[in-house]
């Protein structure tokens, strides 16, 4: 037997609710954290049916007469649809769905897609930064430039102490090069500024080339991930909608609450009661269970799941 929506459960709630309906939740001790939990766990998992009642909720039990269970119930039930179907369950709902599937959107198609413009767009913005870098370097003088630079070397090569292997051998091979570009170019700040800013434009590029090709090498991972992607999301979806896994939760509980006898004998052996009929004992927990409520809580709570899954199989239709 597939687990009971807990919804569908409302006969559960006969050990739960106190005579007045006015507030069900004030008199059983049921938070709405408790139907938010149930629900959920109710309506997902794969079999039997749980509701944590607390000592104070099944006292309350003991104290609702006759002829008022089933008000109770309703009380209770209207409280459960309501949530149901608000847009704070379907967001749980989908919550718990992302756990289950898990679909990474890294490799999704628009992911992909954005990965792609990004690449075609990179030419583009070398060509930008190239020119912004033109006309920085424009409206600096020669000279100055030349002093600047090496004024910046001797802060370069002070710091080469605090990095790290491989970043100590790049900064040093870089600042090898422009150290020899300021002694072929020495008295000539002119030039030393053409062949700096050929040097930087050339340095970008390399950069760039570099980081193009990593992005095309994980772009190229990515689509090949992207099929799992759509399997994934496919099933996502197919589950997203939790509306026919609700009806066939309530189905379930309206043929097991069909089937209760509430007429079958029971007798006492020892410290046990037993059935007298032994067809009942191999009965499952939820069928004793509803049997043990009684009738008229089970009843209301058939008849309510009843209306509720007749106004899902309209919707369904329309």
């Amino acid at each position: 037997m597939k687990k009971l929506l807990y919804l569908g459960l409302f006969s559960t709630a006969v050990g739960l609710l106190a005579a007045r309906t006015t507030d069900v939740l004030t008199d059983t001790g049921v938070t709405m954290e408790n139907i938010r939990n149930d629900a959920l766990a109710n309506l997902t998992a794969e079999q039997w049916f749980s509701f944590n009642s607390t000592s104070a909720m099944r006292k309350m039990a003991k104290r609702i007469p006759e002829g008022s269970r089933a008000t109770a119930v309703r009380a209770l039930g209207s409280m459960v649809r309501t949530y149901v179907e608000s847009n704070d369950f379907k967001t749980h709902y989908l919550d718990w769905l992302k756990g289950q599937y898990r679909v990474d959107e890294r490799y999704s198609d628009e992911a992909i897609s954005q990965q792609e413009k990004n690449l075609n767009a990179v030419d583009g913005v070398v060509a930008e930064q190239l020119n912004m870098m033109e006309q920085a370097y424009a409206q600096m003088d020669p000279a100055m430039l030349q002093m600047a630079i090496r004024m910046q070397l001797q802060g370069r090569e002070s710091d080469l102490a605090s990095m790290d292997a491989e970043q100590r051998a790049r900064e040093s091979k870089e600042i090898a090069e422009v150290k020899k570009m300021l002694t072929t170019t020495e008295g000539k700040p002119a030039e030393f500024k053409k062949q700096f800013m050929a040097y930087n434009a050339r340095k970008m590029k390399q950069e760039v080339a570099r980081n193009v090709g990593e992005e095309k090498q994980n772009l190229a991972e990515n689509k090949q991930r992207n099929g799992d992607y759509r399997k994934q999301k496919a099933e996502f979806d197919a589950h997203a909608d939790y509306r026919p896994l609700l009806r066939q939760r309530l189905k379930d509980f309206i043929a097991l609450c069909s089937d209760v006898n509430f007429d079958a004998k029971v007798t006492t052996q020892g410290y046990r009661r037993e059935f007298v009929d032994a067809a009942y004992t191999s009965k499952p927990a939820e069928w004793k269970f509803l049997y043990r409520l009684g009738k008229e809580p089970v009843m209301e709570a058939r008849s309510f799941a009843r209306n509720w899954l007749a106004d899902l199989e309209k919707g369904n239709k329309q």
